[in-house]
């Protein structure tokens, strides 16, 4: 009988591992930030090495929030082979603090991408997306 050998983990899996068991283990909207009926994030991503024509800028997100809804807002890096992530949850904690009664807020900004992709591990050099986004709150009665 021929027994199986348990591999590790590769880091990338583990990080993997890890979002999911943050993600799974954070409240609801309604519990983290109960004045919220609504939070709407729109991604925008550029490359801001003024890559060659051939690269392409990753497609834009949007993501809608609702009191069931985790409240993670911690977004990967759209670029495949990069170990970067963006986390928007001190943006949404300000705008939300800001967020009463009926009315909406809107937060927009940048971030820079602080992982490295995989190409370029060697030279240790960081990946050039930059975030734009944009959080719309809707607070309620």
């Amino acid at each position: 009988m021929k027994i199986a050998v348990r591999k590790n983990a590769s880091l990338d899996e583990q990080r993997r591992y890890r979002r999911q068991y943050d993600r799974d283990r954070s409240p609801p909207l309604r519990s983290a930030f109960p004045q919220l009926t609504q939070l709407n994030i729109e991604l925008s991503f550029s490359d801001c090495t003024g890559a060659a024509p051939k690269e392409v800028s990753p497609s834009s997100q949007a993501h809608a929030f609702y009191p069931a809804a985790q409240a993670f807002f911690r977004f990967r890096c759209p670029c495949a082979d990069c170990d970067g992530e963006f986390d928007l949850t001190g943006s949404v904690a300000q705008i939300a603090a800001t967020t009463t009664g009926r009315g909406s807020r809107t937060l927009s900004a940048k971030l820079q991408c602080v992982g490295t992709r995989a190409r370029d591990r060697a030279s240790g050099a960081g990946c050039p997306i930059e975030l734009s986004f944009r959080i719309v709150a809707t607070g309620s009665p």
